[in-house]
């Protein structure tokens, strides 16, 4: 696998993803939103409760932090400029944080019993890409670099993440429940 690998993904197959994506959203909304929506209505958002946080496992709590900041550092580093001092000082941080959370999700189990779950091949293909996507940048392959780490970014944090936010979740009972 090479850092061009992303160059050469073909616009069919990229279509063919968003579609599958599509139909699963679509299948979820049909068979879970009444129950999220009844939860949703009724949700009291509050600051987080901290007592909840600190009763997790230390694993929990390094996967949610590195997420957190994970997440606002990545934010930022979208919307400033690319390819000075800043961008690549920040990118690095970034590729910590996406590191520790990937890594760290490998040891959290519990929603499939005391197995991983497909959410954990998320995770497996975070840390088989960030390698990639930092070897494109150090060798100048802009758009393979770009394109690796804004799907990361958005799939890997902001779609990964909005999952957390479901109710009955961890982060739903720390900022809803």
């Amino acid at each position: 696998m090479t850092s061009s690998f992303f160059a050469r993904t073909l616009p069919a197959s990229r279509a063919a993803g968003t579609l599958l994506t599509v139909a699963a959203g679509v299948t979820a909304a049909v068979l879970f939103g009444p129950q999220i929506l009844r939860s949703v209505l009724h949700a009291t958002p509050h600051a987080p409760d901290m007592p909840l946080f600190m009763a997790q496992p230390a694993v929990i709590k390094i996967h949610m932090l590195a997420a957190v900041f994970g997440v606002g550092l990545g934010a930022t580093i979208l919307s400033l400029r690319k390819g000075n001092r800043m961008h690549r000082t920040l990118g690095w941080t970034w590729t910590l944080f996406m590191a520790t959370t990937a890594a760290s999700s490998l040891f959290i189990v519990g929603l499939n019993g005391d197995h991983w779950s497909l959410i954990h091949l998320l995770s497996g293909w975070t840390l088989i890409v960030l390698p990639f996507a930092v070897r494109a940048a150090r060798k100048h392959d802009v758009m393979s670099h770009k394109r690796a780490m804004t799907s990361l970014f958005w799939g890997a944090s902001i779609v990964a993440g909005a999952f957390t936010f479901l109710p009955g979740r961890l982060m739903w009972k720390l900022f809803f429940g």
